[in-house]
């Protein structure tokens, strides 16, 4: 219990970290859109508050739809495969900021149209960080299954020319 806590909880700080670098990546987009329109790159503070709003949103985000994305991959796909859950929990998480998104939009009155691409940003956008939660939290699966592999082996005493002690009854 406390691992898979763990786990999870290391993969939530990566999906939280990966929303905010996105919002510096999109950031850049923007000055570079400003430059090449010849347009004014806005205030001095721009960045700051763009990464400032994605922390924000991000704090909101982690236990809202990335833990419960992570929760519904480790659920379906019990084997422990990494593939099969990456694209379950992604499409998990995509499934529910689009709702997410959706509610917002109903509340705000915006129009259908508007509505249907923004659920499709919301989607699109959680994919990256979706995917940084299942992969860091896969990675502390593994080396904390290493970990006790090797403090196992450890523990276990070695027997001469590798073979183990002969069961009694026998030569």
């Amino acid at each position: 219990m406390v691992g898979r806590l763990a786990r999870h909880l290391a993969g939530a700080v990566a999906a939280w970290l990966m929303f905010v670098g996105q919002a510096a990546v999109v950031y850049l987009g923007l000055i570079g859109y400003a430059l090449v329109a010849n347009e004014g790159l806005g205030g001095p503070l721009g960045g700051l508050i763009l990464m400032l709003i994605a922390a924000a949103v991000g704090v909101v985000l982690v236990p809202l739809l990335f833990v419960p994305a992570g929760l519904i991959g480790d659920a379906v796909a019990k084997d422990g495969r990494f593939i099969p859950k990456m694209l379950i929990t992604c499409a998990g998480a995509a499934v529910l900021a689009a709702i997410y998104m959706a509610v917002v939009a109903v509340a705000t009155g915006e129009p259908v149209a508007a509505t249907l691409w923004s659920c499709l940003g919301a989607a699109g956008a959680v994919l990256a960080p979706t995917a940084a939660h299942v992969a860091v939290a896969a990675g502390v699966l593994k080396v904390g299954q290493t970990w006790r592999r090797r403090n196992l082996s450890e523990q276990v005493p070695h027997h001469e020319a590798g073979r183990p002690p002969a069961r009694s009854g026998q030569a």
